[in-house]
């Protein structure tokens, strides 16, 4: 007799057969219930958008509704699993009412989720959150300078100076929250010690009229960080020179008549500039102005190279010069020439002497005579005059001299045009 299979013995047994019938038809009843579009299910739409709605008079009036984040609700909708497939935020409205509000102030509103569209038959079952808190006040803009507090240390022979990228920012928000902040700092901290540049970035800080730190949660800002960048150069300290335009040649500065406060300037710059100086000068002293007597000037410029910072941020320097030793003597000067004429021109000097005060050594005083003073009429810059002309006058020592001529002179002359 031919062996039979287990499937084949299987439906020869009738209540064998009964029972895999009726596990295959639970299988594909539970499979049409739950894949029948015609079945209710619920669904759960996230990130709804809650809309603040505040009266027409208090818009009117420009009061607005701020809060710290995008409000959002989460809202839940039962309905034929087809129609469900459907819905999105868009079919739904979730509102927040402030009908009653017309003052500034914190208030908590109820939140309602409604349908907006006729999508088909779904109902609302939940949603959350019930209510929100908002700020209503007037919205305020306003612009702040932004401090500098990036603390950072520096290896020694180095000066640290930091740039920020941005020198102001925007903010706005409820009128009453801007109007506390009085001032705007970039805050960071580097760890390390420096001997080259850094960039970070640096936190905006808002703090109040007692340096306590005010919320950004309701705020808008142009900028939540800026660029901070703590330029680190090498430094080097040079004296301070005095300068001097009209003097003497032998005439000799010593310690004794002159005193220059301070004496020395502490510059951080590029190391190939630090390099190649040797001092720092001031703005010229004009020797044709001084006499002799003791002249005190008390603020001279420092000419500070390109690319460089005074740390002890010094940009001017105090200048005692006693010329109280040297002597005077009063000439009278007839030696002229003319200088720097076109040669189809000619001059002829009208004037016919020129007194002048002459400061100098006691030594060089006693023998100098008004034949050893020439003085010189600079004619380059009178641009094709002719005619009578008044020209300035510098005077010319006949040899090397600690000597100077006291103030400015003027000598006319004739300039006339050589006829071809």
């Amino acid at each position: 007799m031919k062996k039979q299979s287990l499937f084949q013995r299987a439906l020869e047994n009738s209540y064998l057969l009964f029972v895999f019938a009726l596990v295959i038809s639970l299988v594909i009843w539970v499979y049409m219930s739950f894949n029948s579009p015609n079945t209710d299910t619920t669904f759960t739409i996230s990130d709804v958008p809650i809309q603040i709605e505040l009266s027409e008079a208090s818009r009117k009036d420009g009061l607005q509704a701020f809060t710290a984040v995008d409000p959002k609700a989460t809202v839940t909708v039962a309905g034929n699993r087809t129609v469900l497939g459907l819905v999105n935020e868009n079919d739904l409205s979730v509102t927040a009412s402030g009908a009653s509000i017309n003052a500034t102030g914190d208030y908590t509103l109820p939140v309602t989720a409604t349908k907006r569209s006729n999508r088909g038959n779904f109902q609302i079952t939940a949603s959350s959150p019930a209510s929100i808190a908002v700020t209503v006040d007037y919205l305020k803009e306003s612009e702040f300078e932004i401090e500098e507090r990036v603390t950072f240390i520096v290896e020694d022979g180095y000066y640290g100076n930091t740039v920020l990228a941005y020198n102001t920012v925007n903010i706005s928000g409820p009128q009453t929250q801007v109007q506390k902040i009085k001032k705007v700092i970039a805050k960071a901290d580097i760890a390390e010690s420096l001997n080259k540049s850094r960039d970070v970035d640096a936190e905006l800080v808002l703090l109040d009229e007692n340096d306590k730190e005010v919320s950004k949660k309701l705020l808008t800002m142009s900028l939540d960080t800026v660029k901070a960048t703590v330029m680190v150069m090498p430094e080097k300290s040079v004296p301070i020179e005095p300068t001097f335009t009209n003097k003497p040649k032998k005439l000799q500065i010593t310690d004794d008549m002159i005193s220059v406060t301070p004496k020395s300037l502490l510059l951080a710059g590029p190391a190939e500039t630090l390099d190649a100086l040797s001092s720092v000068q001031l703005e010229p002293i004009d020797f044709s102005k001084l006499k002799n007597e003791k002249i005190v000037f008390d603020e001279l410029s420092i000419k500070i190279p390109e690319n460089c910072k005074s740390i002890n941020n010094y940009t001017t320097a105090r200048v005692v010069l006693d010329l109280s030793s040297l002597v005077q003597k009063d000439l009278t000067v007839d030696r002229f020439v003319v200088e720097g004429l076109d040669d189809s021109y000619v001059a002829e000097v009208t004037s016919k002497s020129i007194n002048v005060t002459v400061y100098g050594a006691a030594s060089d005083i006693e023998k100098l005579q008004a034949s050893d003073i020439t003085a010189v009429i600079d004619t380059s810059n009178a641009a094709g005059k002719t005619g009578s002309v008044e020209m300035p006058v510098t005077f010319r020592f006949k040899n090397e001299t600690s000597c100077w001529v006291y103030g400015t002179a003027q000598a006319n002359v004739s300039i006339y045009k050589i006829e071809e």
